[in-house]
């Protein structure tokens, strides 16, 4: 059994938030992506989306900015297709080398949604939630993790996965700056998964704005 930590390629820059509109400012997700593990395939990408809108919104409204909606499922496709490339070639880039929609602006036009302003998050976090701890390994083919202190490291659900991914957006500068935007009013993010990468996998997102 061995000590490790996991790192992930997002900015990670403390962020000092005020609270005083915490109270007032709905953190809620639904009770099905609270209970329900992310699976290694059928990823019910509605689901997710929904629960990291939750979180972006959260935040927005700490901010004093408005809540927003759904960019709908041309834009989720089309943020599906680019994590999915992300996957599959282990890059982390607003760039792909898929014919058509090999940039942000590409994507966003093929989504189908009138815009006057675009923006785009991604990320990737490990199906594990070890990311940024130190953890031990008690068996790496049952994917079992603990912390230092004894404390099992379950998978993500999708409500803690949709947390993760927007603090670590939100504690970097330039990801913080899309999710707090007030040229956008709309949202869409999707998820595709690498069954292969150390510690059992990852998620690679990509989150996208549109206004």
């Amino acid at each position: 059994m061995r000590t490790t930590i996991a790192a992930i390629a997002a900015g990670f820059a403390l962020t000092l938030v005020t609270a005083t509109a915490a109270d007032a400012c709905s953190r809620n997700v639904s009770a099905k992506a609270a209970k329900t593990m992310v699976p290694a395939k059928g990823i019910n990408q509605s689901l997710l989306d929904d629960a990291i809108r939750v979180e972006v919104n959260f935040h927005r409204c700490r901010a004093g900015l408005s809540k927003l909606s759904d960019a709908g499922n041309g834009l989720n496709k089309q943020a599906h297709r680019h994590s999915a490339w992300m996957a599959k070639t282990q890059q982390l880039t607003h760039k792909s080398t898929v014919a058509g929609s090999a940039t942000l602006k590409q994507r966003l036009k093929n989504s189908g949604i009138r815009f006057k302003a675009g923006s785009e998050n991604i990320g990737m976090v490990h199906r594990y939630q070890i990311d940024n701890k130190r953890f031990k390994i008690v068996n790496s083919n049952a994917c079992q993790f603990v912390s230092n202190d004894g404390q099992p490291l379950p998978a993500h659900s999708y409500a803690t996965l949709a947390r993760h991914a927007v603090t670590l957006w939100m504690n970097s500068p330039g990801h913080r700056k899309n999710i707090l935007s007030k040229k956008v009013s709309k949202t869409s993010t999707a998820v595709a998964f690498d069954p292969n990468a150390q510690y059992c996998g990852r998620y690679w997102l990509t989150q996208n704005f549109v206004g």
